[in-house]
């Protein structure tokens, strides 16, 4: 017995090891990435977020020692979106090269922070993969973390297809498919009824397009615009889980006036 126990925890941290690894190497690659790129168009920067996402998806499997089921397709998948959009997020974000020292110093924090959540994303992906094999008492613990990455990944991807310039006729059906897309998959793994999640997925997509429709005419500030739908998508979560048993009215307002402040808050910053 206490082989078995001792086997499985050396077996733990060489896979936490693993993971620790590859989400510092793909977050800091990223540094070099920037500074050696040659090109800058949209097109490449997309590109260069795909391929950061199929060497994560292999990392993965590669520190999950390849034990994976057809189930762990899925959450293989949401890693490599998740390193896909904040890939795309910090080259868009720093589209330009660096002209000042700051500039440099503050992407080495930034990319300090992916690192952690890269982390994070990677240890919830790891969770949902063993829970396939076994019981986990940690699996409520990923589900948590999970909705807080889907909404991570709407602030980043909004970011990303703001900062594309495309025509508004265009963003916004792009960014009301990535907001079904991503709620549906997160709403699915939370366990949410099937024949609601449809409903909840459309209402939550529509609330976080309708808070981007002020910005139309209001500013460029992408990354302070962006923060808005993610906040939307705490907010329409939140009401959308609501129990009787809860003070629901207190709720309600706490998450009205959030999304009121986080809106006036928008505009100021973007106006002026």
């Amino acid at each position: 017995m206490n082989n078995l126990i001792t086997q499985n925890t050396g077996e733990d941290n060489i896979k936490r090891l693993k993971l620790i690894l590859l989400s510092f190497g793909l977050s800091f690659s990223l540094f070099f990435t920037k500074i050696f790129a040659e090109s800058e168009s949209l097109l490449d920067i997309y590109i260069v977020g795909g391929i950061y996402a199929v060497v994560a998806v292999i990392g993965l499997v590669w520190a999950f020692n390849f034990k994976i089921r057809a189930k762990s397709i899925k959450y293989l998948f949401q890693g490599g979106l998740f390193v896909f959009s904040e890939v795309i997020f910090v080259l868009l974000f720093f589209f330009k090269q660096f002209d000042r020292i700051y500039e440099g110093i503050l992407l080495i924090l930034l990319l300090a922070f992916l690192w952690a959540i890269t982390y994070a994303c990677f240890l919830m992906i790891n969770i949902f993969n063993v829970s396939l094999y076994k019981e986990l008492p940690l699996l409520n613990v990923a589900q948590t973390a999970s909705y807080i990455l889907t909404l991570l990944m709407i602030y980043f991807l909004t970011f990303s297809i703001l900062e594309t310039g495309f025509p508004v006729y265009i963003i916004f059906p792009v960014i009301f498919l990535v907001y079904i897309f991503l709620l549906y998959m997160q709403l699915n793994e939370v366990g949410v009824e099937k024949d609601s999640i449809w409903d909840n997925v459309v209402i939550i997509s529509l609330l976080n397009l309708f808070l981007l429709v002020p910005f139309i005419f209001v500013g460029s500030n992408h990354e302070v615009i962006s923060i808005v739908p993610m906040i939307g998508g705490f907010v329409g979560g939140g009401l959308l889980t609501l129990k009787e048993k809860d003070n629901v009215k207190w709720q309600v307002f706490g998450y009205n006036l959030l999304i009121f402040i986080i809106m006036l808050v928008a505009v100021y910053i973007s106006w002026f």
